[in-house]
């Protein structure tokens, strides 16, 4: 008798599960206006420290991040931020890099932000050397049209490149410290690229500016 009672809880357990994973399944498909796909890059920095972001940060305050490790990946699946709830979804992110790098702990210290989410969102970065760029592509995105905010921190004033997106390309230079309020603009925090379409795009960081030039990528969202 108790056998049974068990059975038939697991039944249902198993059935509830289905369903909720097919529910999942749907909205991740759909990715809804307002949804957010949001990345850390360079989450183990600084020089393998841990800077994740496990809350509201950037610019929109998403609550979802996708924190990840090391200078390249190929096609790592990440999560979205619905309405503030960790959503599954059919995008995943490839990057490549000259190496990873901290604009804080590692002896160029260009964030003065107080600690907590913010902070370590622009501190590790995708880095570049003086030439070769950085790249990140996003794909399963759907057809709809989106924003890219793209999150740039690096560890010295003056160092600065260009980012480009299809025909889009937007130049910067690092001009301040991030002090925690992020400022938009070729001298600020972060640049938005508006209304990209298509199921896929390319990022890249081609650095330009100084003698030492560089492009860093700390963060990228994604925002339906």
């Amino acid at each position: 008798m108790a056998f049974g009672r068990f059975s038939a809880f697991f039944f249902f357990f198993a059935v509830d599960a289905a369903l909720a994973i097919s529910a999942l399944a749907v909205v991740a498909a759909e990715l809804p206006d307002g949804a957010s796909v949001a990345i850390n890059f360079g989450a183990d920095e600084p020089d393998g420290a841990r800077s994740d972001v496990n809350g509201p940060a950037g610019i929109l305050g998403t609550a979802t991040w996708n924190n990840l490790d090391t200078l390249a990946g190929e096609n790592v699946a990440v999560l979205a931020d619905v309405d503030g709830t960790a959503t599954e979804t059919e995008v995943t992110v490839s990057w490549t890099a000259a190496n990873t790098w901290a604009s804080q702990g590692r002896g160029e210290e260009n964030n003065t932000a107080p600690a907590g989410n913010d902070r370590n969102l622009m501190t590790g970065y995708l880095d570049t050397d003086n030439t070769a760029p950085n790249s990140v592509t996003v794909t399963g995105l759907g057809e709809a049209s989106y924003d890219v905010v793209v999150y740039t921190k690096g560890g010295v004033i003056g160092r600065g490149g260009e980012y480009t997106i299809g025909d889009s390309t937007q130049p910067h230079v690092d001009a301040a410290p991030f002090d925690g309020d992020y400022v938009l603009g070729g001298e600020g925090d972060y640049l938005v690229f508006k209304n990209v379409s298509g199921a896929e795009f390319t990022l890249t960081g081609q650095p330009t500016t100084s003698d030492t030039p560089r492009a860093p990528i700390n963060a990228l969202e994604v925002v339906i």
